[in-house]
């Protein structure tokens, strides 16, 4: 079994057993309720990697398409959807292929938007990702986004210093911890860039280090909102921290923000 295969399989397994809160989706699921006239939607979630939220959609109801370009993370869903005939996921990249159309809804959950994996200017693929919505819902549909908005990223990114945010061991016997050595923002450009790698030690005993450099766009609230404009949406509600309470414009601080856009 190669190495990449091991890797992938564990950070698959211990991000799960991180990432498994249900706040995020109860409140999505609470939008659909009051916005959509408690009606089954047709929904597609983009990056629906083990199926946290698309699950819960369909349990509610919903039809549910979800498409991730992770097959470890897709395997989890598999296993989540097991006899739920109102949903379906398979392997496509977000940025290169096309997420099809006439759907009700598109969920872009879980801070995808500060996430995408690319090689290409991460601002565009920001803003593809908002006209690929677009594209994919019928006239009148609804896109859900739901996203960190730094009104100033420079002071939570710019950091030095060792940290771990994930460790845990799979159910292949592989255990793991992520190591973080730190970032920094260009205030100007929002781009933050920074190290980390991910330390483990299979079953045997045996012990590796994957490393990788990442980057990321951090949009501001004004460009966000110009995506939308310019992709055919028209503001229908924003939420602040998973709460009834509306966005300010501009938000000052750092907030979770939530969009409910209509297309025209």
């Amino acid at each position: 079994m190669n190495r990449q295969f091991i890797a992938k399989h564990g950070y698959a397994s211990v991000y799960e057993q991180f990432e498994n809160q249900t706040y995020d989706t109860e409140f999505l699921l609470g939008v659909l309720r009051d916005e959509c006239g408690g009606k089954p939607q047709n929904i597609l979630e983009t990056a629906c990697g083990g199926g946290r939220i698309s699950v819960p959609l369909a349990e509610a109801g919903h039809n549910v398409t979800g498409f991730d370009a992770d097959e470890h993370m897709l395997m989890r869903c598999y296993k989540r959807m097991s006899g739920l005939p109102n949903i379906r996921c398979y392997q496509a990249d977000a940025v290169t292929s096309d997420w099809g159309n006439n759907f009700d809804v598109v969920v872009l959950a879980g801070n995808v938007l500060i996430n995408i994996e690319t090689d290409t200017d991460y601002a565009k693929a920001q803003e593809l990702f908002i006209r690929k919505a677009a594209e994919a819902l019928r006239q009148g549909g609804h896109l859900y986004l739901d996203f960190d908005l730094h009104a100033n990223p420079a002071p939570f990114f710019n950091s030095l210093g060792e940290s771990s945010y994930f460790n845990g061991t799979d159910d292949m016997g592989t255990s793991g911890r992520t190591v973080s050595y730190g970032s920094v923002c260009d205030p100007v450009t929002r781009i933050c860039t920074g190290a980390r790698h991910w330390e483990l030690t299979q079953n045997n005993g045996e012990s590796f280090i994957v490393s990788t450099l990442w980057h990321k766009h951090i949009p501001s609230q004004a460009q966000v909102y110009g995506w939308l404009d310019s992709a055919g949406f028209d503001l229908e509600r924003t939420y602040k921290n998973f709460t009834a309470e509306p966005l300010g414009n501009p938000e000052t601080e750092y907030v979770r923000a939530t969009i409910l856009a209509r297309k025209r």
